[in-house]
Protein backbone atom coordinates (compact mmCIF):
# COMPACT_ATOMS: atom_id res chain seq x y z
CA UNK A 1 0.00 0.00 0.00
CA UNK A 2 1.31 3.30 -1.18
CA UNK A 3 1.98 6.30 1.94
CA UNK A 4 -0.39 8.22 -0.02
CA UNK A 5 -3.16 5.64 0.16
CA UNK A 6 -2.72 4.94 3.30
CA UNK A 7 -2.70 8.46 4.03
CA UNK A 8 -6.14 8.86 2.53
CA UNK A 9 -7.47 5.40 4.12
CA UNK A 10 -6.19 7.09 7.80
CA UNK A 11 -7.98 10.44 7.13
CA UNK A 12 -11.38 8.55 6.26
CA UNK A 13 -11.26 6.66 9.25
CA UNK A 14 -10.52 9.62 10.75
CA UNK A 15 -13.02 11.99 9.36
CA UNK A 16 -15.78 9.13 10.48
CA UNK A 17 -14.62 8.90 14.26
CA UNK A 18 -14.71 12.56 14.31
CA UNK A 19 -18.03 12.86 12.67
CA UNK A 20 -19.50 10.47 15.56
CA UNK A 21 -17.72 12.94 18.44
CA UNK A 22 -19.62 15.76 16.52
CA UNK A 23 -23.42 14.89 17.40
CA UNK A 24 -23.44 16.22 20.65
CA UNK A 25 -24.12 19.69 20.25
CA UNK A 26 -23.36 20.55 23.72
CA UNK A 27 -20.10 23.61 24.24
CA UNK A 28 -16.62 21.41 23.20
CA UNK A 29 -14.47 20.33 26.27
CA UNK A 30 -11.16 22.83 26.82
CA UNK A 31 -9.07 20.20 25.10
CA UNK A 32 -11.11 20.14 21.95
CA UNK A 33 -11.10 23.93 21.87
CA UNK A 34 -7.28 23.77 22.18
CA UNK A 35 -7.48 21.15 19.46
CA UNK A 36 -9.36 23.13 16.69
CA UNK A 37 -7.29 26.15 17.57
CA UNK A 38 -3.84 23.85 17.54
CA UNK A 39 -4.93 22.36 14.35
CA UNK A 40 -5.18 25.87 12.89
CA UNK A 41 -1.66 26.70 13.21
CA UNK A 42 -2.18 27.85 16.61
CA UNK A 43 1.43 27.56 18.57
CA UNK A 44 0.25 28.86 21.75
CA UNK A 45 -2.39 26.63 22.11
CA UNK A 46 -0.73 23.25 20.85
CA UNK A 47 2.08 24.16 24.08
CA UNK A 48 -0.79 24.02 25.95
CA UNK A 49 -2.37 20.96 24.96
CA UNK A 50 1.05 19.23 24.93
CA UNK A 51 1.51 20.37 28.76
CA UNK A 52 -1.82 18.87 29.38
CA UNK A 53 -0.98 16.20 27.82
CA UNK A 54 2.27 15.57 29.78
CA UNK A 55 0.56 16.08 33.00
CA UNK A 56 -1.91 12.80 32.51
CA UNK A 57 -5.03 14.45 31.02
CA UNK A 58 -6.65 12.10 28.71
CA UNK A 59 -8.64 14.73 26.64
CA UNK A 60 -5.55 16.49 25.95
CA UNK A 61 -3.85 13.27 24.90
CA UNK A 62 -6.59 11.80 22.75
CA UNK A 63 -6.34 15.34 21.05
CA UNK A 64 -2.85 15.76 20.81
CA UNK A 65 -2.59 12.14 19.47
CA UNK A 66 -5.27 13.03 16.76
CA UNK A 67 -3.58 16.04 15.39
CA UNK A 68 -0.68 14.14 14.76
CA UNK A 69 -2.14 11.47 12.99
CA UNK A 70 -3.93 13.82 10.71
CA UNK A 71 -1.39 15.92 10.22
CA UNK A 72 -3.74 18.95 11.70
CA UNK A 73 -1.03 22.61 12.44
CA UNK A 74 1.61 19.46 13.53
CA UNK A 75 3.64 17.70 10.51
CA UNK A 76 1.92 14.08 10.52
CA UNK A 77 4.31 11.98 13.08
CA UNK A 78 2.55 7.89 13.32
CA UNK A 79 4.79 7.29 16.17
CA UNK A 80 3.75 10.79 18.35
CA UNK A 81 0.22 9.63 17.08
CA UNK A 82 0.26 5.95 18.42
CA UNK A 83 1.84 7.04 21.77
CA UNK A 84 -0.47 9.63 22.35
CA UNK A 85 -3.84 7.70 21.43
CA UNK A 86 -2.32 4.59 23.44
CA UNK A 87 -2.35 6.98 26.52
CA UNK A 88 -5.61 8.32 26.27
CA UNK A 89 -6.77 4.95 25.53
CA UNK A 90 -5.46 3.41 28.56
CA UNK A 91 -6.97 6.48 30.69
CA UNK A 92 -10.35 5.56 29.34
CA UNK A 93 -10.82 7.54 26.16
CA UNK A 94 -12.99 5.91 23.83
CA UNK A 95 -12.53 8.55 20.92
CA UNK A 96 -8.55 7.38 21.11
CA UNK A 97 -9.58 4.07 20.68
CA UNK A 98 -12.05 4.44 18.14
CA UNK A 99 -9.24 6.10 16.41
CA UNK A 100 -6.20 3.77 17.27
CA UNK A 101 -9.15 0.96 15.67
CA UNK A 102 -9.79 2.51 12.44
CA UNK A 103 -6.46 3.65 11.56
CA UNK A 104 -5.65 -0.15 12.23
CA UNK A 105 -8.36 -1.38 10.24
CA UNK A 106 -6.90 1.14 7.41
CA UNK A 107 -3.71 -0.36 7.64
CA UNK A 108 -1.79 1.81 9.56
CA UNK A 109 1.63 0.11 10.93
CA UNK A 110 2.48 1.91 14.14
CA UNK A 111 -1.11 1.79 14.99
CA UNK A 112 -1.24 -1.76 14.41
CA UNK A 113 1.24 -2.28 16.79
CA UNK A 114 -0.02 -0.17 19.20
CA UNK A 115 -3.29 -2.01 18.84
CA UNK A 116 -1.53 -5.06 19.41
CA UNK A 117 0.29 -4.13 22.39
CA UNK A 118 -2.53 -2.83 24.26
CA UNK A 119 -4.06 -6.05 23.90
CA UNK A 120 -1.19 -7.84 24.98
CA UNK A 121 -0.86 -6.26 27.92
CA UNK A 122 -4.56 -5.05 28.55
CA UNK A 123 -4.18 -1.55 28.48
CA UNK A 124 -7.21 -0.08 27.29
CA UNK A 125 -8.82 -2.88 26.26
CA UNK A 126 -9.06 -6.43 27.59
CA UNK A 127 -5.97 -8.82 27.48
CA UNK A 128 -6.07 -10.66 24.66
CA UNK A 129 -3.22 -12.55 23.66
CA UNK A 130 -4.83 -13.82 20.10
CA UNK A 131 -6.04 -9.79 19.48
CA UNK A 132 -2.13 -9.04 20.46
CA UNK A 133 -0.86 -11.69 18.02
CA UNK A 134 -3.25 -10.93 14.99
CA UNK A 135 -2.37 -7.35 14.82
CA UNK A 136 1.35 -7.45 15.93
CA UNK A 137 1.90 -9.78 13.20
CA UNK A 138 -0.36 -7.13 10.92
CA UNK A 139 1.88 -4.62 11.82
CA UNK A 140 5.63 -7.20 11.11
CA UNK A 141 3.72 -8.04 7.84
CA UNK A 142 3.96 -4.24 6.72
CA UNK A 143 7.38 -4.00 7.43
CA UNK A 144 7.27 -2.15 11.16
CA UNK A 145 10.41 -2.56 12.74
CA UNK A 146 8.73 -2.62 16.83
CA UNK A 147 6.08 -5.03 15.14
CA UNK A 148 8.40 -7.34 14.08
CA UNK A 149 10.83 -7.15 17.24
CA UNK A 150 7.46 -7.48 19.01
CA UNK A 151 6.81 -10.89 16.85
CA UNK A 152 9.96 -12.24 17.50
CA UNK A 153 9.68 -12.17 21.38
CA UNK A 154 6.04 -13.73 20.90
CA UNK A 155 7.61 -16.38 19.10
CA UNK A 156 10.43 -17.05 21.15
CA UNK A 157 8.26 -17.18 24.25
CA UNK A 158 5.07 -19.28 22.85
CA UNK A 159 2.68 -16.70 23.64
CA UNK A 160 0.04 -16.73 21.96
CA UNK A 161 1.41 -18.80 19.31
CA UNK A 162 3.49 -22.52 19.08
CA UNK A 163 7.05 -21.40 20.20
CA UNK A 164 9.47 -21.23 17.33
CA UNK A 165 13.04 -20.13 17.79
CA UNK A 166 13.49 -20.35 14.20
CA UNK A 167 10.98 -17.69 13.05
CA UNK A 168 12.03 -15.56 16.86
CA UNK A 169 15.53 -15.61 15.24
CA UNK A 170 14.15 -14.63 11.48
CA UNK A 171 11.83 -11.54 12.93
CA UNK A 172 15.22 -10.60 15.50
CA UNK A 173 16.97 -10.69 12.13
CA UNK A 174 15.00 -8.47 10.23
CA UNK A 175 13.87 -5.83 12.88
CA UNK A 176 17.93 -5.87 13.57
CA UNK A 177 18.91 -4.53 10.30
CA UNK A 178 16.09 -2.22 10.22
CA UNK A 179 17.65 -0.49 13.11
CA UNK A 180 15.26 -1.46 16.36
CA UNK A 181 17.89 -1.70 19.56
CA UNK A 182 16.23 -3.95 21.05
CA UNK A 183 16.17 -6.10 18.34
CA UNK A 184 19.96 -6.11 18.05
CA UNK A 185 20.22 -6.43 21.69
CA UNK A 186 18.09 -9.81 21.64
CA UNK A 187 19.44 -11.35 18.88
CA UNK A 188 23.22 -10.35 20.43
CA UNK A 189 22.14 -12.53 23.71
CA UNK A 190 20.82 -15.33 21.53
CA UNK A 191 24.40 -14.58 19.35
CA UNK A 192 26.06 -15.55 22.48
CA UNK A 193 24.50 -18.44 23.81
CA UNK A 194 23.64 -19.91 20.41
CA UNK A 195 20.14 -19.82 21.14
CA UNK A 196 18.22 -21.00 18.20
CA UNK A 197 20.91 -20.03 16.29
CA UNK A 198 24.42 -20.44 15.37
CA UNK A 199 26.91 -19.41 18.77
CA UNK A 200 28.69 -16.52 17.37
CA UNK A 201 30.76 -14.22 20.14
CA UNK A 202 31.66 -12.12 17.47
CA UNK A 203 28.47 -11.35 15.90
CA UNK A 204 27.09 -10.86 19.21
CA UNK A 205 29.36 -8.23 20.42
CA UNK A 206 28.44 -6.31 17.13
CA UNK A 207 24.88 -6.51 17.79
CA UNK A 208 25.48 -5.57 21.67
CA UNK A 209 27.46 -2.32 20.60
CA UNK A 210 24.83 -1.56 17.43
CA UNK A 211 22.23 -1.33 20.14
CA UNK A 212 24.44 0.49 22.75
CA UNK A 213 25.31 3.40 20.40
CA UNK A 214 21.52 3.75 20.03
CA UNK A 215 21.43 3.76 23.62
CA UNK A 216 19.85 0.38 24.18
CA UNK A 217 20.80 0.20 28.28
CA UNK A 218 20.48 -3.69 28.37
CA UNK A 219 22.85 -3.85 25.46
CA UNK A 220 25.34 -1.13 27.24
CA UNK A 221 25.32 -3.14 29.79
CA UNK A 222 26.44 -6.40 27.93
CA UNK A 223 28.92 -4.39 25.94
CA UNK A 224 30.20 -3.36 29.39
CA UNK A 225 30.25 -7.21 30.82
CA UNK A 226 32.14 -8.10 27.92
CA UNK A 227 34.47 -5.45 28.05
CA UNK A 228 35.15 -6.31 31.81
CA UNK A 229 35.19 -10.39 31.27
CA UNK A 230 37.02 -10.45 28.13
CA UNK A 231 34.25 -12.06 26.11
CA UNK A 232 35.34 -11.05 22.51
CA UNK A 233 36.92 -8.49 22.83
CA UNK A 234 40.22 -7.68 24.61
CA UNK A 235 39.80 -6.72 28.33
CA UNK A 236 39.86 -3.06 29.76
CA UNK A 237 37.84 -1.56 32.60
CA UNK A 238 37.77 1.57 31.12
CA UNK A 239 35.38 0.63 28.15
CA UNK A 240 33.60 -1.28 30.86
CA UNK A 241 32.67 1.62 32.88
CA UNK A 242 32.09 3.98 30.46
CA UNK A 243 29.24 1.55 29.12
CA UNK A 244 28.15 0.27 32.56
CA UNK A 245 28.20 4.09 33.34
CA UNK A 246 25.76 4.99 30.27
CA UNK A 247 23.72 2.26 31.23
CA UNK A 248 23.70 2.77 35.23
CA UNK A 249 22.30 6.19 34.62
CA UNK A 250 19.39 5.87 32.80
CA UNK A 251 18.43 3.56 35.85
CA UNK A 252 19.24 -0.32 34.93
CA UNK A 253 19.74 -1.87 38.41
CA UNK A 254 21.83 -4.59 37.01
CA UNK A 255 24.07 -2.45 35.21
CA UNK A 256 24.36 -0.44 38.42
CA UNK A 257 25.23 -3.32 40.48
CA UNK A 258 27.84 -4.32 37.83
CA UNK A 259 29.23 -0.51 38.16
CA UNK A 260 29.54 -0.81 41.93
CA UNK A 261 31.68 -4.03 41.59
CA UNK A 262 33.88 -2.63 38.94
CA UNK A 263 34.27 0.76 41.46
CA UNK A 264 35.12 -1.49 44.49
CA UNK A 265 37.51 -3.27 42.16
CA UNK A 266 39.55 0.31 41.58
CA UNK A 267 39.29 0.84 45.09
CA UNK A 268 36.62 3.69 45.14
CA UNK A 269 34.33 2.87 47.77
CA UNK A 270 32.06 5.45 48.03
CA UNK A 271 31.35 5.31 44.20
CA UNK A 272 30.68 1.90 44.76
CA UNK A 273 28.14 2.13 47.92
CA UNK A 274 26.69 4.74 45.51
CA UNK A 275 25.92 2.50 42.85
CA UNK A 276 25.15 -0.69 44.73
CA UNK A 277 22.62 1.62 46.47
CA UNK A 278 21.30 2.73 43.46
CA UNK A 279 20.54 -0.83 42.15
CA UNK A 280 19.02 -2.07 45.34
CA UNK A 281 16.28 0.86 45.40
CA UNK A 282 15.86 0.04 41.93
CA UNK A 283 14.06 -3.59 43.49
CA UNK A 284 17.51 -5.30 42.34
CA UNK A 285 17.75 -8.59 45.18
CA UNK A 286 21.28 -9.13 44.49
CA UNK A 287 22.21 -5.51 45.23
CA UNK A 288 20.07 -4.93 47.94
CA UNK A 289 21.62 -8.38 49.61
CA UNK A 290 25.21 -7.24 49.00
CA UNK A 291 24.17 -3.73 50.59
CA UNK A 292 23.07 -5.09 53.69
CA UNK A 293 26.50 -7.81 53.65
CA UNK A 294 29.04 -6.00 52.47
CA UNK A 295 28.59 -2.46 53.61
CA UNK A 296 26.22 -2.75 56.62
CA UNK A 297 26.10 -4.07 60.28
CA UNK A 298 24.19 -6.22 61.79
CA UNK A 299 20.80 -3.52 61.88
CA UNK A 300 17.83 -2.91 60.88
CA UNK A 301 18.74 -1.24 58.02
CA UNK A 302 20.25 -4.58 57.09
CA UNK A 303 17.89 -6.31 58.08
CA UNK A 304 15.75 -4.27 55.80
CA UNK A 305 17.43 -5.14 52.64
CA UNK A 306 17.82 -9.22 53.79
CA UNK A 307 14.12 -8.80 53.78
CA UNK A 308 13.69 -6.81 50.74
CA UNK A 309 15.95 -9.29 48.77
CA UNK A 310 14.33 -11.85 50.19
CA UNK A 311 11.04 -11.76 49.70
CA UNK A 312 12.02 -11.87 45.63
CA UNK A 313 13.65 -14.86 46.46
CA UNK A 314 16.65 -14.77 47.29
CA UNK A 315 17.78 -17.62 49.19
CA UNK A 316 20.82 -16.41 51.00
CA UNK A 317 19.37 -13.37 51.72
CA UNK A 318 16.64 -15.29 53.50
CA UNK A 319 19.10 -17.63 55.53
CA UNK A 320 21.07 -14.32 56.50
CA UNK A 321 17.41 -12.22 57.37
CA UNK A 322 16.94 -15.51 59.73
CA UNK A 323 20.15 -15.18 61.30
CA UNK A 324 19.92 -11.39 62.21
CA UNK A 325 16.50 -11.65 63.73
CA UNK A 326 17.48 -14.04 66.11
CA UNK A 327 19.48 -11.09 67.41
CA UNK A 328 16.39 -8.62 67.16
CA UNK A 329 13.47 -7.72 69.35
CA UNK A 330 10.21 -7.96 67.52
CA UNK A 331 9.94 -4.19 67.54
CA UNK A 332 12.85 -3.76 65.63
CA UNK A 333 12.08 -6.22 63.32
CA UNK A 334 8.33 -4.51 62.70
CA UNK A 335 10.50 -1.29 62.23
CA UNK A 336 12.60 -2.58 59.79
CA UNK A 337 9.92 -4.59 57.54
CA UNK A 338 8.50 -0.78 57.77
CA UNK A 339 12.04 0.94 57.17
CA UNK A 340 12.22 -1.71 53.82
CA UNK A 341 8.90 -0.38 52.25
CA UNK A 342 10.58 3.41 52.89
CA UNK A 343 13.75 2.14 50.90
CA UNK A 344 12.23 1.32 47.84
CA UNK A 345 9.35 3.58 47.56
CA UNK A 346 10.98 4.71 44.38
CA UNK A 347 11.27 1.40 43.10
CA UNK A 348 9.95 1.22 39.37
CA UNK A 349 6.64 -1.02 38.86
CA UNK A 350 5.97 -2.62 35.85
CA UNK A 351 4.34 0.29 33.81
CA UNK A 352 1.58 -1.07 31.66
CA UNK A 353 1.45 2.51 29.54
CA UNK A 354 5.14 2.03 28.86
CA UNK A 355 5.03 -1.71 27.77
CA UNK A 356 2.03 -1.02 25.58
CA UNK A 357 2.57 2.75 24.26
CA UNK A 358 6.25 2.83 24.21
CA UNK A 359 7.12 6.51 26.00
Amino acid sequence: MSEGLLRARVAGALLLVLAAASCDRSPPPFHEALRQRAGAGDAEALSWLRTAAEQGRAGAQASLGLLYLGGEGVERDATAAARWLCAAAGRGSGEALAAITAAAEAGDPGLRNTLGLMHLHGYGVPRNTAMAVRWIDAAAALGHADGQYHLALLYGEGRGVARNDSAAVAWLETAARAGHPGARNALGLRRLDGNGVERDTDAAIRWFRAAAEEGHAGAQNHLAQAYALGLGVIPDDVEAMYWFGAAAEQGDPVAQYNLSFLYARHGNTAEAVRWMRASAENGYADAQFSLATEYMSRDMHAYAWLHLAAEQGHEEADRRRQALWEYMTHDDVSLAEELSADLTRGTRDPDPEREACGR
